[in-house]
């Protein structure tokens, strides 16, 4: 780890961008898990449609056209072709009016720009700023890239930011490479490196 210099060691404002720091990796861990959370729902509900869909539209064709090749085709089995294929064309429409496979794409790729933020956080929380410009660049441009991610990203139910918020507070470092994550980590090592020396 970088260490900082002795006037900027002193300055409150590094405490101010650890504390921004751990926010923003926060939310965009949170933003990350709910998006993937998302993705496969709308996966998951587009298979649920999808695949009724086609198996009934099949089986109202295969029953159309058994019933051409016969005069006699009962009124019950013309009636039953029907309403399969009524409810073949409800599960498609359906399908297409949720367009699921487009809303989990794009989830997923909100949660992979959500992932990339995540990371680069983890690397300035690693290896600090130098300066208070350093600082202010990091900032800026960390705080330009989510704004664009929320803008772009599909909306996302409040039951999944809940579900993902519960499993966050259950990892070992929710705020990413604190201080004292690192401190911890550091004192860890070293004892390791002189139980190894013995």
């Amino acid at each position: 780890m970088i260490s900082l210099s002795a006037e900027a060691s002193n300055n409150s404002d590094w405490a101010n961008f650890d504390v921004v720091i751990a926010a923003w990796y926060r939310r965009a861990r949170e933003s990350q898990m709910t998006h993937y959370l998302a993705a496969n729902r709308s996966a998951h509900l587009s298979r649920w449609l999808g695949v009724p869909s086609v198996l009934l539209s099949a089986a109202a064709g295969t029953t159309l056209f058994a019933s051409l090749q016969k005069d006699d085709t009962s009124s019950w089995m013309r009636l039953a072709a029907g309403l399969v294929a009524v409810v073949a064309a409800a599960l498609t429409a359906l399908q297409t009016f949720l367009n699921s496979d487009d809303r989990a794409a794009k989830h997923r790729t909100a949660a992979a720009a959500y992932g990339a933020i995540r990371r680069e956080i983890e690397q300035h929380q690693v290896i600090r700023p130098q300066s208070r410009e350093q600082a202010t660049s990091i900032l800026e441009g960390l705080r330009k890239r989510l704004d664009e991610i929320a803008g772009t990203a599909p909306d996302v139910p409040d039951r999944l930011w809940k579900t993902a918020q519960k499993e966050i507070q259950h990892t070992k470092r929710p705020e990413g490479f604190s201080a004292a994550y690192l401190k911890q980590n550091a004192r860890m090592s070293a004892k390791e490196s002189k139980n190894q020396d013995k």
